[in-house]
């Protein structure tokens, strides 16, 4: 039989490659993405009780997590729809482990500079399969047709939604033209000249028409901005802000509804107040884990014909919703806590290393900035990128992150 030794080694590739293969596969197959994460995530756990290491070094994490996975199970118990709760409580132990993988292996910056790479290769898939359905009308993957606001096209590439390709590319932008950055110094014009890549990306997240992705993007830049303590970058990214409404067309700035109204800031008014009036009946536990879409009728007072059926668009407002305020807070204790690692790395780096711990704390803080008006904290690809990226700045503190 395998000896423990060759099991574990066996196991530890396994995690490594299949929570690779996710990533890569993220913006192309949901069913795929699933399948390999869930691959990752067995092995990881039967990796640890095979070699009987902990699963995780930072105890107060796991209190936190396991704190968080209570307080939004026991909303189940009140939904009404049990199915639907457990397997949005399954959906969130999944969420849980991406972190705890992510921090476990990425705290090898070996590991972090394959997934990097492996990285960069997705993101050129999804840069030509953009321009692709630019040019010809749909993306080469699935065939999805361009969307529209108005005139003005909205690429999807292989996402099936704008604010997903959206999500993606401003997440992974400032690692992508960092790492470009710290290759030029020693590699000179051949690996500056790949800053195009970076400029097609900007161009590919403009034709998004996601005025949530475009201000998201923007405020994680300036944040990039005020840490790095770049006046230049501060003032050129204040005036993109001040100039864009007088040259940006009117149609990318205003959508129009049926009524010839601003939609998305009508219907968001509507979705935010629902789910208000839910938080207010239901304030603790909320209305049930993954059964917002189900149960918010009960408690709309106001009844509106708009947008039936649909999430909050606020991930924020939704958290609090189906599972309460208490579980909300855990989230941000969370999140908040992530942020505090990265940045005490970001204190005891300097030069290239302080680029790239800054380049990563821009990408998360794109994701957190665009859950305030979309689904990105509910949506599966969008949502893997968070709890992975919270994985990673979680396993930063005490170390320096190496990008060689």
């Amino acid at each position: 039989m395998f000896s423990k030794d060759f099991l574990i080694n066996k196991l530890e590739q396994i995690t490594e490659f299949s929570f690779a293969g996710a990533l890569f596969l993220l913006p192309f197959s949901k069913a795929l993405l699933e399948l390999f994460l869930s691959v990752s995530l067995i092995s990881w756990f039967l990796l640890k009780i095979i070699s009987g290491s902990s699963f995780s070094q930072n105890r107060s994490l796991l209190i936190i997590m396991g704190l968080f996975i209570i307080s939004s199970s026991l909303s189940a118990f009140t939904s009404g729809f049990p199915l639907l709760a457990t397997r949005g409580i399954i959906k969130l132990i999944r969420y849980s482990l991406v972190l705890l993988v992510s921090f476990d292996l990425l705290q090898d910056s070996k590991k972090l500079k394959r997934l990097c790479f492996i990285e960069f290769l997705c993101f050129l898939a999804v840069l030509v399969d953009a321009l692709a359905q630019r040019i010809i009308g749909k993306d080469l993957i699935s065939g999805i047709p361009v969307q529209y606001a108005d005139q003005q096209v909205r690429l999807t590439a292989p996402f099936h939604a704008y604010g997903l390709l959206g999500a993606f590319l401003m997440a992974l932008l400032p690692i992508l033209i960092v790492i470009i950055f710290i290759k030029s110094k020693k590699h000179g014009f051949k690996t500056m000249f790949l800053l195009v890549i970076p400029a097609v990306a900007f161009y590919v997240l403009y034709k998004t028409h996601s005025r949530g992705a475009w201000l998201a993007a923007l405020g994680s830049w300036l944040l990039f901005a005020v840490i790095m303590r770049q006046k230049m970058l501060i003032a050129g990214i204040i005036g993109i802000f001040l100039v864009a409404p007088f040259v940006l067309p009117r149609n990318a700035l205003i959508h129009l509804d049926i009524e010839r109204k601003e939609q998305s800031l009508v219907e968001r008014y509507y979705l935010w107040d629902r789910a208000i009036q839910v938080i207010k009946a239901r304030p603790w536990f909320g209305c049930g884990i993954n059964t917002y879409g189900r149960n918010y009728s009960k408690f709309d007072k106001t009844k509106s014909w708009r947008v039936p059926g649909y999430y909050v668009h606020n991930g924020y407002l939704q958290i609090a919703a189906e599972t309460g305020l208490v579980s909300l807070a855990l989230f941000l204790l969370l999140i908040f806590t992530g942020l505090k690692s990265a940045y005490l790395a970001f204190r005891k780096s300097s030069g290239d290393q302080k680029l790239l711990v800054a380049s990563l704390i821009t990408g998360f803080s794109a994701l957190l900035l665009q859950a305030i008006v979309d689904t990105t904290l509910h949506n599966t690809q969008s949502a893997v990128l968070i709890w992975c990226f919270l994985g990673l700045l979680l396993s930063m503190q005490g170390r320096l992150v190496k990008y060689e």
